[in-house]
């Protein structure tokens, strides 16, 4: 019997959609028999691979409502941010996401890594006074403009080994 996924992309700038691409083919490659996700509608399948990008330190608003559209389903997420996937923001993300996935579903695991912003974005962000919480300092912009390098091809490689790591065994 062949073993089924259904994947939720939510992708804006097309870094979300790059990591998608990577473990859509990573799910072929294992043998598993992909769906695509349809806003609005509970997939059938009882693994589900979320990708999404981080908005608010957790899914961004179209994800968040797909999940909450499903029920007791395996969920596997992948998401793009404007953060270092091994800072302390990260790990934030990870547990909103985590808690997030859990109140109705089973939380597989949380992958994240760097991801573009958009130049308009951090110019917003510069502009705000510095007492701000989303105030850019200058370690904030280089973060920032690192991160039009992401995601990379070392980042599909690293989403691509966390599916096989972290996706259920039949």
């Amino acid at each position: 019997m062949s073993r089924r996924a259904t994947l939720w992309v939510s992708s804006v700038t097309g870094n979300t959609a790059k990591i998608a691409e990577g473990v859509r083919a990573t799910l072929d490659e294992l043998g598993w028999l992909v769906s695509d996700a349809q806003p609005g509608v509970e997939p059938a399948d009882e693994v589900v691979v979320v990708c999404f990008w981080c908005r608010k330190s957790s899914l961004d608003p179209k994800s968040k409502a797909f999940v909450e559209l499903c029920a007791g389903k395996k969920m596997l997420l992948l998401g793009t941010f404007g953060g270092f996937p091994s800072g302390k923001y990260a790990q934030l993300v990870r547990d909103n996401v985590a808690q997030e996935v859990s109140q109705r579903n089973e939380c597989l695991g949380v992958f994240l890594c760097q991801g573009k912003v958009r130049a308009k974005r951090i110019e917003e962000r510069r502009a705000l006074p510095e007492d701000s919480p989303h105030h850019l300092d200058e370690w904030g912009v280089v973060r920032l403009v690192e991160g039009q390098k992401h995601p990379d091809d070392t980042d599909v490689l690293y989403a691509q080994g966390f599916v096989r790591d972290y996706l259920p065994i039949p």
